[in-house]
């Protein structure tokens, strides 16, 4: 093993250096890095290829957040992203007589930002899903009051805020499926 950054014997013993030594074939030493680490520690630790025991694959053996971290956490993206969503989608662009719903668009963009990313982090697409389904619930329970227009600074004589409201309310159930299309291809194990 490389000298590296581990410390001294007794506290860097079994620990895997942060600079792979290469080993001449170009790949940084992953294949001899890995045989290191299973040597050292066992079959229990993930190899640098990117696999754990359970034959899930992650990236350079980061291991996924746990089932409640990651369905609290699509909670709280699903919240966070119905109500920034909603203050956005209420900002229209007016182009001649036109109002074009950019604010709803780029609030789509958000939600799907965010659920994808909480499928993405937590490496399942069902918290992807969570994370869309939570955000819709929101957006439905928050378009059933009548202090929503007060939230999104508009009237009710507006048409452009209607559509934009329409385009909010339904494009989250299509952003959501979207997310969770784009998040189960990302996350298809490769093939070696």
């Amino acid at each position: 093993m490389a000298n590296d950054a581990a410390g001294t014997f007794p506290a860097g013993k079994g620990r895997r250096s942060a600079f792979p030594a290469s080993d001449g074939s170009g790949n940084g030493g992953a294949s001899a890095g890995a045989a290191v680490a299973q040597e050292l520690v066992g079959d229990a630790a993930p190899d640098l290829e990117g696999k754990v025991p359970g034959g899930h694959h992650t990236a350079r053996g980061a291991s996924a957040p746990g089932r409640t971290a990651a369905v609290l956490a699509a909670v709280a993206g699903g919240i966070a992203a119905a109500i920034l969503g909603t203050l956005l989608h209420g900002q229209l662009l007016h182009v001649g007589v036109t109002d074009v719903p950019a604010g709803a668009l780029a609030a789509l963009v958000l939600a799907g930002s965010v659920f994808l990313l909480c499928g993405l982090w937590a490496r399942n697409v069902t918290i992807t899903a969570v994370a869309g389904a939570v955000a819709y619930g929101v957006v439905a329970l928050l378009s059933t009051s009548s202090k929503t227009l007060i939230l999104t600074g508009s009237s009710e004589a507006a048409p452009g805020t209607a559509l934009a409201g329409n385009i909010w309310l339904f494009g989250v159930l299509v952003v959501t499926l979207g997310a969770v299309v784009v998040g189960s291809i990302l996350l298809r194990p490769r093939r070696t």
